[in-house]
């Protein structure tokens, strides 16, 4: 099933993706797997235990990681309808919200994903700043009290639906209202998508660079050490790049040459104060939120 609503975009479908189309992430796979797969496959078991299950969960991290390719797979994984809302256009929508909420409830077992929290639920007084101009990613708008109320209000909701794992997600933790967060009905687990390593890199390499013929003497690895700063989208276009530079130079195998021209000619959405920026938010918040 696939809606369009007037300026307003969900889609609830059958998940399409598996963690084998994710590069790198296995930490914030394993959790997944475990906050919100779990509770679907194993919900018997699990109270038989006297496990409480997380009401929801938050996926933050820089954008470009595939943080929305995770809810899909983990909907995969788990047998469950993957229910997608864009956050950002549902800004001044509280009905088309609401319809949404109940198009998961209706189609579950489902993993009911919502983007873009910081946008729904803003921190008053947050900043946004990760060194003297550097405002990269800041949300260019938000949502009006009236809308967050009630937002906050439809997740309360949910919480007498286990079928439905709610997950969201924004790009800092820090900046999102603690309303959404800290109250056991909402978002009171969360999981961090740490900017990626060189491994990372490569796995996610390893994934584009898979789909294009590539010269013997290609070296993914050294790729991945250059491409220091780089998300996933980064890297796609990275590869995109290299193929592009191949093919005006009228060769059919992608190699290092076309590789580094490449990465001279993209731009890393991360910077080495936001790599730093997101480590510290990381090292500064709760830890006990981000276990089971």
């Amino acid at each position: 099933m696939h809606r369009k609503l007037e300026n307003v975009f969900y889609e609830v479908r059958a998940p399409r993706l598996s963690w084998d189309d994710i590069g790198g992430l296995s930490g914030p796979k394993a959790k997944m797997q475990e906050m919100v797969c779990l509770p679907l496959t194993k919900a018997k078991e699990l109270r038989a235990m006297g496990v409480t299950f997380p009401a929801g969960v938050m996926l933050w991290g820089p954008l470009g990681l595939g943080i929305t390719m995770l809810a899909e797979a983990a909907a995969t994984e788990a047998g469950a309808t993957f229910v997608y809302v864009s956050g950002q256009e549902m800004l001044g929508k509280a009905d088309r919200m609401a319809q949404a909420f109940e198009m998961a409830v209706r189609e579950a077992p489902s993993v009911f994903f919502i983007s873009d929290i910081d946008w729904l639920c803003p921190r008053a007084g947050a900043s946004y700043e990760w060194a003297p101009g550097n405002f990269r990613g800041k949300t260019p708008t938000f949502a009006d009290i009236a809308f967050t109320e009630t937002f906050l209000a439809l997740l309360d909701g949910l919480l007498e639906v286990p079928e439905v794992r709610l997950v969201g997600s924004c790009y800092r933790i820090d900046v999102v209202d603690q309303a959404a967060i800290k109250e056991k009905k909402r978002f009171n687990r969360k999981i961090y998508v740490a900017p990626p390593s060189a491994r990372d890199r490569r796995e996610i390499l390893s994934i584009y660079a898979g789909k294009m013929p590539l010269a013997a003497a290609a070296d993914l690895d050294a790729v991945a050490r250059d491409a220091q700063g780089c998300t996933g989208w980064d890297i796609e276009n990275l590869c995109r790049k290299a193929a592009i530079v191949a093919v005006e130079a009228g060769v059919p195998t992608v190699g290092p040459r076309h590789f580094d021209a490449a990465l001279r000619s993209i731009t890393p959405w991360l910077t080495p104060d936001m790599v730093e920026g997101y480590d510290r938010i990381f090292r500064e918040d709760c830890p006990h939120h981000y276990s089971f």
